[in-house]
């Protein structure tokens, strides 16, 4: 990346906000990676927090106006606790959540495997881990993306490694897999089912239901090594063949750590993701309003400079909300900017600063009533899950 060229932030365009929340997530020293879910009641955050030396996954659900006290839903463990592929939570109805975390299976720094657990009382207790893929090997399994099947069942959706043969980040290494499968109340695992055979090797996914069914968006991978955003499809019956969001004809001979994400609402289906066809790094917004079969043609965001590690959702029926890093003149910061439904841009607006380095992780959104909840982790010795609230007003 050409770090020489610098994004302006006009003053006119760019607005930033200062003020914090009483109500920031609860999160403790040396808190990382958070992620998030919706709720019936508000949305829940989980995250890793340091446990002697090593580290448990805890959780939080906000309702409206407090936080519920946090929970261990795993401890001691030997995670995979890595800024790009992090733990995920996932409310699928009445009081049901399931939550993942990559979780060491061997000695190679990428050895490690997707371990699921269920709750069934709000996440005041949960089951048992189980591993999600039944392969065996060692190797690297992760990247989830949960969903509810057509059918009711719990799913989820994870890069598979069993087929990669080198070293992470060789030129001569295998194919990484895209599979997915299901899991019922009691941990039993449904079938595998391979959705793509070849796809980048670290780029998180990201799924959506819609009113047509699944739809699960990820980084392909080429034989030429152009690694642009596809999306597979699940309709009652079975998946659809991988197709293009869009041809960016981005050629990069390795994974560039930068995932899409999905949102849905109504007809309406978004996509927001980072692309750098000949060097010129953006971040692109395209709709579809079919559920996902065809996208429009995308809308560029950002200023000049993003990073990507993009976020998504619907602020109503009429505009999304999209998020990323981007360099500024002198720091790093949080974006927003909504786009609505006929095309149109807002402006962009500073929602944060934050450290460009690897240890900030994905910053990730959620709405709450007339505020927006944003959390991301903050660097050095003193490094945390940070969290503010934006009002809705301001974008």
């Amino acid at each position: 990346m050409n770090r020489g060229r610098r994004l302006i932030l006009i003053p006119v365009l760019f607005q930033i906000l200062l003020a914090g929340s009483s109500t920031d997530a609860p999160t403790g020293a040396g808190s990382r990676y958070p992620n998030i879910t919706e709720t019936d009641r508000g949305f829940a955050v989980c995250w890793f927090e340091p446990l002697g030396e090593k580290f448990s996954l805890k959780m939080s659900e906000y309702a409206g106006s407090q936080w519920t006290e946090p929970v261990t839903i795993t401890s001691g463990e030997d995670y995979f606790v890595n800024w790009a592929d992090f733990p995920s939570i996932y409310f699928f109805g009445e009081n049901n959540f399931a939550a993942h975390w990559p979780q060491k299976s061997g000695t190679g720094p990428y050895d490690y495997d997707v371990k699921v657990s269920q709750s069934f009382d709000r996440g005041h207790t949960w089951t048992s881990s189980i591993t999600a893929h039944r392969d065996g090997k060692k190797g690297e399994h992760g990247f989830v993306s949960f969903f509810t099947n057509p059918d009711g069942s719990l799913a989820l959706a994870w890069l598979d490694g069993r087929n990669m043969t080198a070293g992470h980040g060789d030129h001569d290494y295998g194919a990484m897999n895209l599979f997915s499968t299901t899991l019922d109340a009691s941990g039993k695992l449904g079938p595998e089912t391979l959705l793509d055979d070849k796809v980048c090797e670290c780029c998180p996914t990201s799924a959506v239901e819609t009113k047509d069914g699944i739809v699960l968006a990820y980084r392909d991978r080429s034989d030429t090594e152009i690694r642009d955003m596809y999306v597979v499809r699940l309709n009652e019956k079975e998946w659809t063949k991988p197709a293009p969001i869009h041809a960016d004809n981005w050629k990069i001979a390795g994974c560039p750590v930068n995932g899409p994400k999905l949102a849905s609402r109504g007809n309406s289906l978004a996509s927001v993701w980072f692309t750098s066809p000949n060097e010129t790094p953006q971040v692109l917004f395209a709709l579809s309003n079919d559920n996902g079969k065809t996208f429009q043609e995308p809308k560029r965001l950002d200023g000049g400079m993003p990073i990507g590690r993009t976020d998504l959702m619907w602020l109503d029926g009429r505009r999304a909300l999209a998020s990323w890093m981007e360099y500024g003149e002198e720091n790093t910061h949080i974006v927003f900017r909504t786009v609505s439904i006929n095309g149109r841009l807002g402006k962009p607006f500073i929602a944060a600063e934050i450290d460009a380095g690897r240890a900030s992780g994905y910053p990730v959104i959620a709405r709450s009533g007339r505020k927006i909840f944003l959390a991301w982790t903050s660097s050095g010795e003193s490094g945390k899950v940070e969290s503010k609230w934006i009002p809705v007003s301001k974008l």
